[in-house]
């Protein structure tokens, strides 16, 4: 037995050592999006789920080489109490690498047999989307699990993939969302689902019919987060931020494990919250916040104690409404009768807004004629925030005050990669803007920020989405900070509000 054991846990070592290969082999898998999931991730993917049932049925619907299921069966292999059987549906839409998923089918099946466990395995070489939406027979019945890396790319609306999916009821531009829909239906009345996908679905406006889709449907068991971007696929040079969540069909768990760890093979930290810590009862978009310390819990509730949203403030964000190439006749690199300031990111670096900045590409007026006229605002105070972050970047959230005083102009124009913050168009009282500048530049914002945003963008919708503090407020931080401030004095005057807001 301890033979037949020992052949079990070798398992997915065998597995991705073909993984590897193929990394030093292919050429990274741009055309389908897919990225080989490593042997850390996915015993780690595995081990999320419980396996009870009698007879088990998995489905991995982006195999690649078979990793993930692969972890799942040596994890069943590895119970006291096994099953009496395993199937395994494999989708793969890569001829490539059907070679090597036989091989790991016919492993899991030799160490299967040796348990007693009877194993079938199928392999499909074909587009899981088009044979979901033409109703397959080999995805009919219910899967006690599903497991997967899903590809990660765009669909286009034009798309044969983009009609099918609109023909079975899914709206959606990416393929990683489109797979984790279908594959949440064909779940059995209890099914588990483990996914790794980038974290953009957790939050703004355009996913959220898919959270809400999602969410309603099943329940959340555990959430897991890497602290290192750049780990769980190093192979590829991926840098979005990903997350594993663990789901189960029907179920009525309250509480939520969180877990993180620095990278796949690292030591794993884990904390019970309430379901209501991750999406907020009052929350209508229904966005997933991962706190993944106490630190992280404390500043979540500090900011969710403040009083007002922009609305009550009369304020909003918006973004910037020139795009180059759509005006691009009406740009200059130097100032001219008839043209005005137009911002851009590059004008915004350390918390202020320096203008003209001199470039060889990047022009920095727009005159102001018929043509741009409504793409401009009238000159006042507004505070700026870069839509559009680097990764090597230490803040997520930075912000700047544009005043009348920075040029004199009559209007001014917003590149569409900032957001810029305004009253019902125009301008802010200046005190109030450098209190939101204050605000937004401060260490807790950007803590709390990154707690429901996990990329480097930073829409209007999810600076719409904090709460702030009063007017008053604003214009007491205002005036105790100047342009300039250094981080440690902003962070002071924005804890302490803080530590004032809950005590009362």
């Amino acid at each position: 037995m301890a033979t037949v054991m020992q052949d079990a846990s070798y398992l997915l070592e065998r597995t991705d050592a073909a993984r590897q290969a193929l990394c030093k082999n292919l050429p990274k898998m741009e055309k389908h999006g897919q990225y080989f999931t490593s042997m850390p991730v996915a015993s780690l993917m595995a081990s999320m789920m419980d396996y009870p049932q009698r007879d088990i049925r998995i489905l991995d619907p982006g195999a690649g080489v078979g990793s993930l299921f692969t972890a799942c069966v040596q994890r069943i292999c590895g119970m006291g109490r096994r099953p009496d059987s395993i199937q395994v549906v494999a989708y793969e839409i890569d001829d490539r690498f059907c070679a090597d998923i036989d091989g790991s089918l016919k492993n899991a099946r030799d160490a299967c047999r040796s348990l007693g466990i009877k194993f079938t395995g199928d392999l499909v070489n074909g587009d899981f989307i088009r044979d979901y939406a033409g109703s397959s027979d080999v995805l009919s019945g219910g899967f006690t699990h599903v497991i997967m890396n899903p590809p990660y790319k765009k669909i286009n609306v034009s798309s044969h993939t983009y009609g099918r999916l609109l023909r079975v009821g899914l709206q959606t531009t990416n393929m990683y969302s489109a797979f984790i829909a279908i594959s949440r239906n064909l779940l059995d009345s209890c099914g588990q689902m483990t996914f790794i996908s980038p974290r953009s679905f957790c939050n703004g406006t355009y996913f959220y019919p898919f959270r809400r889709d999602l969410l309603e449907s099943v329940s959340l068991r555990q959430i897991h987060l890497f602290g290192s971007r750049t780990q769980a696929f190093s192979d590829y040079g991926v840098l979005q931020e990903n997350v594993i969540l663990s789901t189960k069909r029907n179920g009525t768990n309250r509480e939520i494990t969180v877990s993180s760890s620095s990278g796949p093979s690292e030591a794993i930290t884990r904390r019970r919250v309430r379901k209501s810590d991750v999406v907020f009862d009052e929350d209508p978009l229904m966005f997933i916040h991962i706190v993944a310390d106490e630190d992280g819990a404390r500043i979540s509730r500090d900011m969710r104690a403040l009083p007002c949203t922009l609305a009550d403030l009369g304020m909003d964000v918006s973004t910037g409404k020139v795009v180059d190439f759509r005006i691009s006749g009406e740009l200059r690199f130097s100032d001219e009768k008839g043209a005005v300031p137009l911002i851009r990111p590059l004008n915004i670096a350390d918390g202020i807004t320096r203008f003209p900045v001199e470039h060889k590409k990047h022009c920095n007026f727009i005159m102001a004629n018929k043509r741009s006229r409504k793409l401009l605002v009238d000159n006042g105070s507004y505070v700026l925030v870069k839509r559009f972050t680097t990764v090597e970047q230490r803040k997520r959230v930075t912000a700047s005050v544009w005043t009348p005083d920075e040029y004199g102009a009559d209007l001014v124009g917003f590149e569409n990669r900032i957001n810029y913050f305004h009253s019902g168009g125009a301008g802010l009282p200046t005190n109030i803007a450098r209190g939101l500048w204050v605000f937004l530049n401060s260490s807790p914002v950007d803590a709390y920020f990154r707690q429901f945003n996990g990329s480097t963008q930073v829409n209007a919708a999810d600076l719409r989405y904090l709460r702030y503090p009063t007017r008053r407020q604003l214009a007491a931080l205002g005036r105790s900070a100047q342009p300039g401030a250094g981080q440690d004095r902003i962070d002071g005057l924005v804890e302490g509000l803080l530590s004032r807001q809950v005590d009362t």
